[in-house]
This record gives C-alpha cells, structure tokens and sequence, in this order.
C-alpha cells in the first residue's frame, strides 16, 4: 500500500478523474504533479503552506 500522502492524494486524483469523467487521468496526474513540483519550491523558501494554497 501507498504510505505517502502526496502519492495518496494523487491516487485519489486520478480515481475521482477516471470515476467523473472516464478518461484523462494521465493528464491530471501530469497537471497535478507539476502544480506539487512548484509547491515544493516555495516551500523549499519558507512560503507558509497556507499562502500556497491561497495561491492556488
């Protein structure tokens, strides 16, 4: 099982995609994991996760 909760929510992501919609869980899964990548940077400068989030 997946212990990670950013693995986990982007395995929640892709089931709700495929569940809604049937298709373009690749894309989600693309598109999420670059929204984290970016999030990971301005954690990486101290950014309050809170801030983030409002950012987005």
């Amino acid at each position: 099982t997946v212990q990670h909760p950013a693995a986990k929510t982007m395995i929640e992501v892709s089931r709700t995609q495929d569940e809604e919609v049937g298709d373009g869980t690749t894309s989600v899964i693309i598109l999420a994991g670059e929204i984290m990548a970016v999030a990971h940077q301005f954690l990486e400068q101290q950014m309050h996760p809170t801030v983030i989030i409002s950012a987005y």
